[in-house]
């Protein structure tokens, strides 16, 4: 066997492996067994006490006044992601600059002064004229709803709260995160509260697949556009 022929059937093994491997990452993930995201934060446990009688136990967490709203490490809230942002600017810049600049001599110790017949003189002017004008607007829009879990309870008794969402599409997986601090007196009695009531929110609505990989610029080019001076 020729070095040459050895070099060509160790390429075709080469390119079968790579679509091999790429076959098997395209792989649903529904295939296989389904397994549920983390959990932010794990409720305490309910404390055991003896039987004496009582209705009311202290120390234990559940209490015959409380509503269903959210209120201790590891319950649910739901979230009602409510964004929308819109922003414009314009600009308008304009700039306008002459000068003129004379000077000549017409006399030289009491005598016209020439030279061959010429009177010096000198003169210059300038100008300079600028004019910008920029506009840009920007609108944004995301509505759903996602259900959160209370990482914390903090001493003044606002809630922080974490939460995903995981789609799978045939292009593709779709997340949804939200994650921030929830003071207590906005939860409404159906035990939901709006992304604008959230302080220091993270929202995030990202994905990958085939869709996102087709709108990403390819990394050469962007190198080379980050090197563009126009």
């Amino acid at each position: 066997m020729t070095v040459s022929r050895l070099c060509r059937l160790l390429s075709a093994a080469g390119c079968a492996l790579l679509l091999a491997a790429c076959a098997a990452q395209s792989t649903h993930l529904s295939d296989g067994a389904l397994k549920p995201l983390p959990i932010p934060a794990e409720p305490a446990a309910m404390d055991a006490h003896t039987p004496n009688g009582a209705i009311w136990q202290p120390g234990t967490n559940v209490s015959l006044f409380e509503d269903s709203r959210a209120h201790r490490v590891g319950d649910l809230i739901t979230v009602l992601i409510q964004e929308n942002a819109n922003a414009t600017k314009s600009t308008n810049t304009a700039l306008n600059k002459s000068d003129t600049v004379s000077a000549g001599l017409s006399s030289f110790f009491g005598k016209p002064a020439s030279l061959f017949g010429y009177t010096p003189s000198m003169g210059a002017s300038s100008a300079t004229k600028f004019a910008g004008n920029g506009s840009t607007a920007q609108s944004n829009t995301f509505n759903t709803t996602l259900e959160a879990t209370v990482t914390r309870v903090m001493s003044n008794g606002n809630l922080e709260i974490s939460g995903q969402k995981e789609v799978m599409l045939n292009g593709g997986h779709e997340y949804i995160r939200v994650a921030g601090v929830v003071r207590a007196a906005d939860v409404s009695p159906q035990n939901t509260v709006l992304s604008t009531q959230i302080a220091n929110a993270r929202v995030e609505y990202s994905g990958n697949g085939d869709v996102y990989a087709a709108a990403k610029m390819p990394w050469l080019a962007s190198f080379f556009l980050s090197l563009w001076p126009f």
